[in-house]
């Protein structure tokens, strides 16, 4: 039953952000899927849902998240990698209520820049993650 209410919530929201898009007249294309990225000239795993043309030919890679009602989402590492590169041209929109009558739309362009960059506190980084990072040229594990 909680997969299913899952699935049924994701594509609420995916459903109500399409139709946010088409009403300002972009064409949607789904590539949350590797069969339907690649069909659409992406790579398989692409690091957001939906491909949105607006008419005067703006791109918006968008990464779609659905809530029944509010809650943390996650943004995964590639979804986080994809909107480092993309920047301006990458959206983070969250549906919350999608169990409800009326679910809310909440947009974010660039929400690595607007959500990351300002997040307060401290990171921890663990040693494997450091040599893992770490350059095979000058500088780097020797």
């Amino acid at each position: 039953a909680k997969k299913k209410q899952d699935l049924d919530t994701e594509q609420i929201a995916m459903d109500n952000v399409k139709a946010w898009e088409e009403t300002a007249g972009a064409k949607v294309t789904y590539v949350h899927t590797a069969d339907r990225a690649l069909a659409a000239g992406l790579t398989a795993y692409p690091g957001f849902d939906m491909l949105s043309v607006r008419p005067d030919g703006e791109r918006r890679a968008i990464e779609v998240k659905g809530r029944a009602s509010t809650g943390e989402i996650e943004v995964k590492d590639n979804e986080w990698a994809k909107a480092a590169n993309l920047r301006d041209g990458y959206w983070l929109y969250v549906v919350y209520h999608c169990a409800s009558p009326n679910p809310e739309l909440v947009r974010v362009q660039d929400p690595f820049g607007s959500l990351l960059a300002k997040a307060t506190g401290s990171m921890t980084i663990s040693r494997p993650q450091i040599v893992g990072a770490a350059s095979c040229d000058k500088g780097g594990v020797q």
